[in-house]
């Protein structure tokens, strides 16, 4: 390899607040640095200051000998994090960016799921995909390292800040010699995760050839080794050909600015063990109007989906590091601090995230009165400062970021005004009418389930059942999202441990059962409906289905399964509730006899498991839908006026 060019750059004194007197220092050995303190003092590079670079500079030790098994946007999003550093850099930057953008440089759409799982999900797999870092020139030394050593998620602003490992600093940090540089928007329309490292190759290594093609040499790949440098397992000469070297060659003929070609130079008998390859710089021009034609097709597919960008200018007064994000009016974007100031256009924001003209189509007219009550108690809350909240802008931070924390995860509010608009048609507001001060208590009601969005985004809410509901001024065990733990451990919950058995999860369910209630009040059909309900969610708790159960394991308990029980415990201190409305949904005498009359279902037991999952993922609505047809007779449901505006304004 030709090494490049050195560039001078100004040295600075090791100690230039050395004192006159005092011991020696040891000659050419600064003081060594605590690592941590290293790190912590590093400066941050934001998405928005830097995000616009698109060169890399990567050591070729980094490029040709580091293994690792990251995938094509894996690797796109790590070039995209390298390009972020400047030449002038002495250290390693920690990276800010969005939590938008981060997942667009993973290629995820940010509105598809939960953003905070997929950052998690994708951050975890960088994080754990160790690189091996072998020096094959004349030694068996083995450096391991890993390219993340930390990363911090703020749901509260929407940022991340990831650091790299301290290992890669000499072969990122002020490069002198033997390094590759390239821009990586040649790399943006790549499909195959092995065009890309074939690509990093080929430009690590067009130097050398253009060498030895000046001598009359070949430039030789040894297939053995080119199968570890792109973590490739193929074990015949046809599936290297098809699927690595065939469609690299096509990738990078095709979008970028070298040209790329082989052939076979060695075999032993029918086994290819080398190629020759070839690796030649096209026309500037040419090269220039691939680089404009990707930019281009990339900023034509950006218009054309509704997504966030970063803002420009702008930027919190007390806090210049958080990115901002332009503006746009549509349900799934979060809202601005600024407009806790603007009670008029924050109304106006809050009804396009609840999608009025849906909701009216789903919601009784008590329930969208309600809903409107809500958003008037919003903007009030959105504006106010309370306790030791702080004003960002104008606006209640706290709220804001519970607000828009529900707004990140479930694209918009219609769906937890459609799941809590029963109950505070039917419970909460009668109950504030009580109140001397009823907003403060709104408020209060509001905020408490916007923390537990996840108990209101289906179709129903839980409602008082017989003597099974909390006391009323009892908050509800707050969630953090994705099932992050608390700091505290919560009481009267299902834990991991109780699902180390079939037996022991029964067991575990069992007590939170009032099984001689449920025998008092449910028919023989309906309790034989619960015996296998209770069997069916044992299997549940402990299920562990390849691809639709990944991530939610925690030894062998199922924790989707567990914290949406654990979710009905918190509200009702019982899961019996829960199961009296499935058992009398799926009562034997009736349930079973309507499936197997439908010519349409084949397999029955299948639709039944089916049933069963379905409501223990969404008790809420279980528990909603069948309080709702017992009190669809109730003449107790009276609907009082109130003047809830004259309200706000006392």
């Amino acid at each position: 390899m030709v090494p490049k060019d050195k560039t001078s750059s100004p040295i600075d004194s090791l100690y230039p607040n050395a004192p006159i007197r005092g011991p020696k220092k040891s000659p050419g050995r600064p003081p060594k640095k605590d690592p941590a303190k290293t790190q912590a003092e590093a400066p941050v590079a934001t998405y928005s200051g830097r995000g616009s670079q698109t060169i890399v500079r990567k050591s070729n030790d980094l490029i040709q000998n580091a293994m690792s098994t990251l995938t094509l946007s894996q690797q796109k999003l790590m070039l995209h994090i390298f390009a972020m550093i400047k030449p002038s850099d002495t250290e390693l930057p920690r990276y800010e960016m969005s939590i938008y953008e981060f997942l667009k440089l993973c290629g995820v759409d940010p509105h598809n799921g939960s953003m905070y799982a997929q950052v998690r999900n994708n951050i975890d797999a960088i994080a754990n995909a160790k690189v091996q870092w072998i020096r094959l020139a004349g030694t068996q030394k083995i450096t391991m390292f890993r390219w993340l050593s930390g990363a911090t998620i703020d749901e509260g602003t929407g940022k991340i800040v990831l650091t790299l490992d301290q290992a890669l600093k000499p072969h990122l940090i002020q490069l002198k010699e033997f390094y590759t540089t390239m821009n990586i928007t040649y790399t943006l329309p790549m499909k195959s995760q092995y065009s890309l490292k074939i690509y990093e190759l080929c430009k690590s290594y067009q130097n050398l050839y253009l060498t030895k093609k000046q001598k009359g040499e070949p430039l030789v790949w040894n297939i053995e080794t080119l199968k570890k440098q792109v973590d490739c397992n193929a074990t015949n000469w046809a599936h290297v050909r098809r699927t690595v070297l065939d469609k690299a060659k096509s990738e990078i003929n095709g979008h970028t600015d070298i040209y790329f070609d082989y052939e076979v130079y060695e075999k032993d008998r029918q086994r290819v063990i080398a190629v020759a390859v070839t690796i030649e710089p096209v026309d500037k021009q040419v090269a220039d109007d691939k680089l404009n034609e990707i930019t281009k097709s990339m900023s034509s597919k950006s218009r054309g989906k509704k997504k966030l960008t970063p803002a420009e200018t702008g930027s919190l007064d007390d806090d210049p590091s958080i990115l901002t994000l332009e503006y746009v009016s549509v349900p799934e974007t979060t809202i601005p601090y600024s407009y806790g100031a603007t009670p008029d256009l924050l109304r106006q924001e809050l009804e396009v995230k609840a999608e009025l003209d849906k909701l009216n189509r789903e919601l009784t007219a008590d329930e969208m009165e309600a809903v409107h009550t809500m958003i008037g108690a919003m903007v009030k809350m959105a504006g106010t400062p309370r306790g030791n909240d702080k004003m960002i802008d104008g606006g209640n931070a706290h709220f804001f970021q519970t607000v828009n924390n529900v707004i990140d995860n479930c694209g918009g509010l219609r769906r937890w005004f459609e799941g809590a608009a029963a109950r505070y048609a039917t419970r909460v507001i009668p109950v504030a009418r009580t109140k001397s001060a009823p907003l403060p208590y709104l408020s209060k009601a509001i905020l408490d389930d916007l923390e537990n969005y996840r108990m209101y985004v289906t179709s129903g809410v839980p409602e008082p059942l017989g003597g099974y509901d909390a006391a009323p001024e009892q908050p509800d065990i707050v969630e953090t999202t994705d099932f992050v733990e608390t700091d505290a451990e919560p009481v009267n919950q299902l834990v991991p441990e109780d699902a180390a058995t079939k037996k022991q999860v029964t067991a575990a369910l069992l007590r939170y059962i009032d099984r001689d209630a449920l025998s008092a009040r449910l028919t023989t059909g309906q309790m034989e409906a619960f015996d296998d309900i209770l069997q069916m969610t044992a299997y549940f708790c402990r299920r562990n289905v390849k691809g639709k159960d990944d991530g939610m394991m925690e030894g062998k308990a199922n924790m989707q399964f567990l914290n949406a029980l654990n979710k009905v415990i918190a509200r009702y201190e019982s899961l019996t509730p829960l199961y009296e409305a499935m058992a009398v949904m799926m009562d034997y005498d009736t349930y079973w006899k309507d499936l197997m009359k439908n010519p349409k279902i084949k397999n029955p037991k299948l639709v039944f498991q089916s049933e069963v999952e379905r409501a223990l993922l969404m008790p809420a609505a279980v528990i909603g839908e069948y309080t709702a047809r017992k009190a669809q007779n109730d003449p107790r449901a009276v609907h009082k006026e109130y003047d809830w505006v004259k309200a706000f304004e006392e």
